[in-house]
């Protein structure tokens, strides 16, 4: 562990163990910040803590952290996965010099496996936000997230990669995949949601609908319930909801049991088409990947 100057260790600021009871002290305020139930409550303090730590004279990268780390998690808890996500990928680029700046160099240089250490808990804070970002809300936003992920070159060691990959690509994700991903989440992110869904099927059924969106021009509410492995009355439901925030473009007509998505403008064409390039350059980038370190006898040697 990275002991920040013997008191808040760096390397759990996501980790579970965290205590996130531990109070911030803040100038000469104390704010204790609860992560158990109620999380309202928790949020409350943090934001009392965030009008003094997020002033630009505030230096204390100590509290900084653990204040970021705090947000991150009470986000995540509340199911607030979009936010929770953006902070947790803030925490995944805390650099070496924040680190030591955070330890003191002194405590720092006695440390052989600083940069190991490091880049464990970075890549802890990306999984964290990729996992939190495949359970977001579908919609735009985040979209910009997911393509903010895919990017990053360290997301390619994630267990969760090739589905946040998909989800990116706004391909259609079966059943044996979400299996598969949710032996990562957490209990409270497998939670039963009001409408009588889990979290993570209300994740995958709103993503499926929001790449339906993209692949037809209209469908029946009995299509898209067979697509959906849904009732008819419960496709058109979710389909409505959302329409009305905005998260898919189009209308619905109930006369005729009909959803018509918009059709995508220019710019949402190119978007689309970059897109799929981008997914064809990945695959291609994985199949030299797999060559190059299970046959490198077929790599041509670069020219001098």
């Amino acid at each position: 562990m990275l002991a920040a100057r013997g008191r808040v260790p760096v390397t759990a600021l996501v980790d579970d163990g965290f205590d996130p009871v531990a109070p911030l002290n803040v100038g000469d305020a104390p704010h204790p910040v609860r992560l158990a139930p109620p999380q309202v409550a928790a949020e409350t303090f943090v934001g009392r803590s965030h009008a003094l730590v997020g002033k630009s004279d505030f230096t204390n990268l100590e509290v900084k952290y653990q204040h970021q780390a705090c947000r991150a998690r009470i986000y995540d808890a509340k199911r607030k996965f979009l936010d929770a996500a953006r902070h947790y990928y803030d925490l995944s680029q805390v650099g070496k010099a924040a680190v030591i700046a955070c330890m003191g160099e002194e405590a720092a240089a006695q440390m052989a496996n600083i940069d190991q250490v490091i880049e464990s808990q970075n890549l802890e804070a990306l999984s964290k936000a990729g996992v939190c970002a495949i359970l977001a809300p579908a919609g735009p936003e985040r979209s910009r997230l997911l393509a903010m992920l895919c990017k990053d070159e360290r997301s390619n060691k994630l267990p969760m990669f090739p589905m946040l990959k998909k989800i990116y690509l706004e391909r259609v994700i079966r059943v044996p995949e979400i299996e598969q991903f949710q032996k990562l989440l957490k209990p409270h992110q497998m939670a039963m949601t009001s409408d009588g869904l889990t979290v993570l099927q209300k994740a995958m059924i709103e993503h499926n609908l929001f790449a339906a969106a993209h692949m037809y021009n209209n469908i029946t509410f009995e299509e898209l319930g067979f697509f959906l492995h849904l009732s008819a009355d419960r496709a058109e439901s979710i389909a409505r909801g959302m329409l009305l925030e905005n998260r898919i473009s189009g209308s619905i007509d109930q006369i005729e049991g009909m959803i018509y998505f918009s059709s995508a403008d220019s710019s949402q064409r190119v978007k689309q088409w970059d897109s799929y390039i981008a997914g064809a350059c990945m695959a291609v980038n994985d199949i030299t990947q797999y060559i190059a370190t299970n046959h490198p006898q077929y790599l041509m040697p670069a020219e001098s």
